[in-house]
């Protein structure tokens, strides 16, 4: 089995190694640079071969997507599901934070090209989502994960929702369980 792990804005393949080193037990791993925007960025992934796709954040956004064009299973991790929902969750926030930098580059792109590059807008075509979220997540709330889990489900796919005691990206702690979850879920998804 051939896994792509994508990591998202501003961080890079060594800062998703825990999302990388639980599907190494199944095959092989790449863990490619990927500063893309959303659309770019999923041009690049679907040039791509794979077998199953996961990412962090923008790369999970971006995992999503090309999940449901290329009909393989998708693991995400605090991603933003609803981009207009995102926008109007970041424009809450004061100058100078991270969350309004991020609203100041996503306010710059077309509304319809936000719709255009939502997951949840493709949710009957994702088949096999793991999505992972923190109950403290203060850039991307756990109401992404939920709401594109129950669109997912409501199309008689699979979907499964872990929200875990953590913030936007995982504290080190937290690797132990995160590798258990993803693994499970392999197990259960694509070793039937």
């Amino acid at each position: 089995m051939l896994s792509l792990v994508l990591h998202g804005r501003g961080s890079s393949p060594d800062k998703v190694d825990w999302l990388a080193q639980p599907l190494k037990r199944f095959g092989d791993v790449k863990v490619p640079q990927f500063e893309y925007d959303v659309e770019d960025g999923l041009r690049v992934a679907l040039s791509m071969n794979f077998d199953i796709i996961a990412g962090h954040s923008r790369g999970g956004t971006i995992a999503l997507l090309a999940a449901a064009k290329k009909g393989v299973p998708v693991i995400a991790v605090s991603a933003p599901s609803d981009r207009l929902l995102q926008l109007s969750h970041l424009s809450k926030f004061p100058e100078g934070s991270e969350q309004r930098r991020l609203y100041s580059f996503l306010s710059s792109v077309p509304q319809e090209k936000l719709v255009e590059t939502s997951p949840v807008t493709y949710s009957s075509c994702l088949r096999d989502v793991l999505l992972i979220h923190g109950e403290h997540d203060e850039v991307v709330p756990k109401e992404h994960s939920e709401l594109l889990c129950k669109e997912v489900r409501s199309k008689g796919n699979k979907c499964e929702l872990v929200i875990l005691e953590m913030r936007h990206s995982p504290p080190k702690h937290m690797y132990g369980e995160i590798s258990k979850v993803i693994q499970a879920w392999v197990e259960k998804t694509l070793m039937r």
